[in-house]
C-alpha cells in the first residue's frame, strides 16, 4: 500500500517539483520517530510511505515505478534524518555531473558506534531503467549494472566520528532482538558471500559483539553476537534471497536461541545444586585387594 502524505513544514525551499521522499515500514519501533524527524525537514517535498510490503526489492521497486520528480531519496524506518538531510542530499546531487545516477550519505549507527553509509538519493530518470532482481544484495548488483553502463555513482567517505554538515542522520537506534539478529546475520552473510569492498569495516565486529557480550550480557548483546554466528553458519550455502520481513518470525535458530537465553537466565546457583543432587549417582562397588601376582 502506498500512502501519500503532504510535508507541511512551511520553513525552507520548496522542492515538490524537484524530490521525491519514500519510507518503507514493516512496522518497527522506530517508524514514528523516522517519521516524525522526516516532518521537521527544512524544506517541503512530497512523502510516500510503502508500508508492508515484500519483498524488499518490491518495496523498492515501487520508488522506481510511481516517482515522478527528477530525483526521489530512499528512508528506510530506522532511519533519524537531521533536518538538513533531504535539502542536503537534494544540493548535492543537483550539484553533480548528469550521469551520475545516486548519491549515498552517511549516518551515524548508534549500535555499531561508527558511521554508516545509509540514505540515498537517485536520479530517477537514469535508475528507472535498472529494474531490481529480487536477490539478496539487489542493490550492489544494480549498482554493479550502472557502472558498467558508464554512469557514476558518489558516496560519502564514512569514519568513525560523525562529521558535522556530512553526516545526515542516525540509524540502529531501536533494534527488537529479532531486527539485531536478522541485520547482523544478513550483514555476516552477505560479507562472506558477496566480498563487496564497502563491507570489509564490517570484519572486525565478531570480535567487538563477543567482547560487548562478555562485558554486558545483555539480550541485545547476545543476540548481536548471535546473529553473527548465524552469518557464518549460513554462508555456507552461498548467497540467499532479497530481505522478506514476512520470514522475520521464523529466522533460522532464533527461536531455539530466545529459549536457550531464557532457560540460562533462569537458573540460580540453588537449583543447578538441587538438580545435581536430583541425579542419582552411580553405585560403586568397593574395591578388594589385587591378588598376588602367582610365582
Amino acid at each position: 500500500m502506498l500512502d501519500d502524505l503532504n510535508n507541511a513544514h512551511s520553513a525552507g525551499p520548496d522542492l515538490s517539483q524537484a524530490v521525491t521522499v519514500y519510507v518503507t515500514t514493516v512496522g518497527a519501533p522506530t517508524f514514528a520517530a523516522c517519521m516524525a524527524h522526516l516532518r521537521e525537514q527544512d524544506c517541503r517535498f512530497p512523502l510516500h510511505v510503502i508500508d508492508h510490503v515484500a519483498p524488499m526489492t518490491a518495496a523498492f521497486q515501487r520508488m522506481l515505478d510511481t516517482c515522478r520528480t527528477p530525483y526521489y531519496v530512499q528512508v528506510d524506518e530506522d532511519m533519524l534524518l537531521y533536518p538538513h538531510a533531504v535539502r542536503a542530499l537534494y544540493e548535492r546531487i543537483e550539484a553533480t555531473a548528469p550521469n551520475v545516477a545516486l548519491y549515498a550519505a552517511d549516518l551515524y549507527d548508534v549500535h555499531l558506534e561508527r558511521c554508516i553509509i545509509g540514505v540515498k538519493i537517485f536520479r530517477h530518470e537514469i535508475v528507472r531503467r535498472y529494474p531490481l532482481v529480487s536477490v539478496d544484495g539487489f542493490e550492489t548488483r544494480q549498482v554493479a549494472e550502472l557502472l558498467a553502463d558508464g554512469y557514476r555513482i558518489m558516496r560519502a567517505e564514512p569514519g568513525i566520528s560523525p562529521v558535522d554538515g556530512q553526516t545526515l542522520g542516525m540509524h540502529g537506534t531501536g533494534y527488537t532482538p529479532e531486527l539485531i539478529y536478522e541485520r547482523y546475520a544478513n550483514l555476516e552473510r552477505r560479507r562472506r558471500t558477496h566480498h563487496p569492498p564497502q563491507l570489509h569495516w564490517f570484519g572486525e565486529y565478531p570480535e567487538t559483539f563477543l567482547k560487548r557480550f562478555l562485558e554486558e550480557p545483555s539480550e541485545k548483546n547476545f543476540f548481536a553476537l548471535m546473529g553473527v554466528v548465524a552469518g557464518v553458519l549460513a554462508s555456507r550455502h552461498g548467497k540467499g534471497k532479497s530481505k522478506d520481513y514476512r520470514s522475520y518470525s521464523g529466522l533460522p535458530g532464533f527461536q531455539a536461541l530466545r529459549a536457550f537465553l531464557a532457560d540460562c537466565e533462569r537458573s540460580t546457583p540453588e537449583s543447578v545444586a538441587a538438580c545435581s543432587a536430583s541425579v542419582e549417582r552411580p553405585r560403586i562397588a568397593p574395591s578388594r585387594p589385587a591378588a598376588s601376582p602367582m610365582k
